[in-house]
């Protein structure tokens, strides 16, 4: 399976091929190649010697990985899309990535936003990950409040899209 993906908005060409319980993935210019197990949104796995944990959580369209440390927003990349995030991607609805705790909301209602600004920040499996838009808009209503804890796909912002 090869398929173009977008990780925290970068495009990068992604290649998947098994042969038996060993996996071959080609990530751009890199490859690895191992074994994959998980249960539930845990994955585990084995790639030439290293071991690597990850949650994998998916939400509509968007795949959220927590890694080391870090999250990344994965969705799939469409050619259509343009350099301000249109394309099917674009939502008016933030909807929370992760189950989580609300620590600041980065925006205000009637505020201008533009593609990949930061609207809430979310404390979830004790890292922060910060809940973004894909596209350019004006902030309709904030559904959330620091200190509140929300669950996966929860509504956090509407917007107005820009067109």
């Amino acid at each position: 399976m090869s398929v173009d993906i977008l990780v925290d908005g970068e495009r990068v060409a992604l290649t998947l091929t098994r042969s038996g319980d060993t996996v071959t993935a080609r990530v751009g210019e890199a490859s690895y190649r191992g074994v994959v197990h998980h249960r539930g949104d845990t994955w585990h796995l084995d790639l030439e010697g290293c071991s690597v944990m990850a949650t994998v959580v998916r939400e509509r369209d968007e795949i959220w990985v927590a890694l080391d440390g870090e999250i990344y927003r994965c969705t799939p990349a469409s050619e259509d899309r343009n350099d301000r995030g249109a394309g099917p991607g674009r939502s008016p609805r933030i909807t929370a990535p992760l189950p989580g705790k609300v620590l600041d909301g980065a925006v205000r209602e009637g505020q201008q936003v533009a593609a990949g600004d930061s609207l809430v920040v979310l404390e979830a499996m004790k890292m922060e990950t910060v809940a973004t838009t894909d596209a350019a808009g004006i902030v309709t209503k904030i559904h959330v409040t620091p200190g509140t804890m929300v669950d996966v796909g929860q509504l956090l912002v509407d917007l107005e899209l820009a067109d």
